[in-house]
């Protein structure tokens, strides 16, 4: 069974031809599945769809009504000019007074369907009147055709029996096939029996011409259900279609805002900006050398690359921006390399996980970038993604805060830990490295000093350097900093002072 299997895989491997023919035919099955009304009425109900399609129905229902007043408007005024041309005009009075009232009947009665909250709320209303306006047309072509009939002996064919039969099945807003099925065939119904009592009362052949009427009328009632089925399964396909379009650009909408949030969420707007341009231009470049390649053979080995070239920036592009006037924050968990020795490591990473989601909403209070977190350090910039006056300040109510939720997390989970935070204020470069998995960072010696500051600093407290406390125009109490900084050879090197920030001034 399994060298079977294998044959088969093996088989379709190298004949790409039959497989290719095969894709084919059931893609023709499919399309030819698309344009059958059974089909297209199973999959809207299945995708619970008809009631939409029932009201989109209904408007275009009205549009088709607006159109054939026009039309029959069109046609009254136009049959009762021609009369006017009439050589016995005397006899031709009755005529214009009965086509010229039952235009304005038909036009009054079909303007009901105008009033599309009693059409949603009395749905009999689109029934009663197609129904009306129709007895109203039939009424007066055959009553028109007796009137001459017995007052002048005159016998006249009806002139509106296809008329009325198209109206119905092209223009008359009854949905659906049957209804208007029962309508044409009550109108030719009438119309037969008309020709029966009047129109060849006197012939010697009376049945074949009830027969050739009665043919001719059936032939435009099929020919009018085929034009409401074919017109049907057309709507079908559009609004499907449609639905499937919206569909479509929304999920694409929905994927693209779901994409940019994404980006947004570990890189500054203008950074993201920037490399979504690139990103496009290299699939752009990319596709354009892919249709350049002439040969099959060429063409798929050089898919692969093709689809790898696209993720590799050029060497020469960099997305580094300096930003001046910017505060850094470094956060570190006190007793954190104990844990890990004395911890389950499922409740370490349940503890880190509270504990850095809490410091992510509170950098997002305070309008501070994190950048990443390496272990359990954490650290992040104030006044890099919007230019920020208060860059300082942010950077130091956001420590006070961490504090306040690792001491939170100590109490809820009963951990012994605590937080050591450094801050300092200056000029760094932010930017994005690497080809296939990008890393955003930030680079200087100022960054460098932070982590200083929160080495050195002390537990519990927020280690400032003192260009980040003349920043903070004296709003908060402050005592100097630790006996390590003083020592520290880096902040030697750069005369950096440093100072523990007690609380905030009230």
């Amino acid at each position: 069974m399994d060298s079977y299997f294998d044959s088969a895989i093996e088989y379709n491997r190298t004949n790409p031809i039959s497989l290719a023919r095969s894709s084919e035919q059931a893609q023709t099955v499919q399309n030819e599945k698309n344009w059958e009304w059974s089909y297209l009425v199973k999959k809207c109900r299945n995708l619970e769809l008809e009631e939409s399609y029932d009201l989109y129905m209904r408007r275009l229902r009205v549009g088709y009504l607006s159109l054939f007043i026009f039309i029959h408007v069109a046609v009254t005024l136009i049959h009762t000019l021609l009369l006017l041309t009439a050589p016995e005009i005397k006899y031709v009075y009755v005529d214009m007074v009965a086509y010229m009232c039952s235009g304005l009947v038909i036009w009054l009665v079909l303007s009901v369907n105008f009033r599309s909250e009693l059409v949603s709320k009395h749905g009999w209303v689109v029934y009663a009147t197609s129904w009306l306006a129709v007895c109203v047309m039939v009424l007066m072509d055959i009553g028109l055709n007796v009137y001459h009939a017995t007052s002048h002996n005159d016998i006249l064919n009806p002139i509106y029996d296809a008329y009325t039969l198209y109206a119905i099945y092209m223009f008359m807003p009854v949905p659906y096939l049957l209804q208007p099925f029962v309508l044409g065939a009550a109108v030719t119904f009438c119309y037969i029996v008309n020709y029966s009592f009047v129109i060849t009362a006197k012939d010697d052949n009376q049945m074949h011409s009830i027969l050739n009427e009665a043919i001719y009328l059936s032939c435009v009632n099929l020919l009018g259900i085929f034009f409401r089925l074919m017109r049907d399964i057309a709507l079908r396909t559009t609004f499907l279609d449609r639905r499937q379009y919206v569909e479509e650009n929304l999920l694409l909408r929905y994927a693209r805002d779901q994409e940019r949030s994404l980006l947004l969420s570990i890189l500054p707007a203008q950074i993201a900006d920037r490399l979504q341009e690139d990103v496009k231009n290299r699939i752009e470049r990319s596709k354009q050398q892919h249709q350049q390649q002439s040969q099959v053979d060429l063409r798929r080995s050089a898919d692969s690359q093709t689809l790898k070239r696209w993720r590799q920036p050029d060497h020469g592009t960099l997305f580094i921006e300096p930003h001046e006037d910017v505060t850094v924050l470094y956060a570190d968990v006190v007793n954190y390399t104990h844990l890990t020795t004395t911890l389950d490591v499922k409740k370490l990473v349940e503890a880190l996980h509270d504990l850095f989601v809490r410091f992510d909403i509170a950098s997002e209070e305070y309008n501070v970038l994190r950048i990443k977190f390496l272990g359990d350090c954490y650290y992040c910039v104030a006044g890099l993604a919007n230019p920020n006056p208060d860059h300082a300040k942010c950077c130091v109510d956001l420590g006070l805060r961490m504090i306040k939720d690792i001491r939170d997390v100590r109490e809820k989970r009963h951990l012994n830990i605590d937080m050591r935070i450094g801050v300092h204020s200056g000029d760094v470069l932010s930017g994005v490295i690497g080809a296939a998995k990008w890393q955003f960072d930030i680079w200087s010696k100022d960054v460098d000093i932070a982590n200083r500051l929160e080495a050195t600093g002390a537990t519990g407290r927020v280690h400032v350097s003192q260009k980040t406390l003349s920043l903070l125009d004296g709003e908060y109490f402050y005592e100097d900093g630790t006996e390590k900084a003083r020592e520290d050879p880096v902040l030697q090197k750069h005369g950096i002072r440093t100072f523990l920030i007690k609380t905030l001034r009230l």
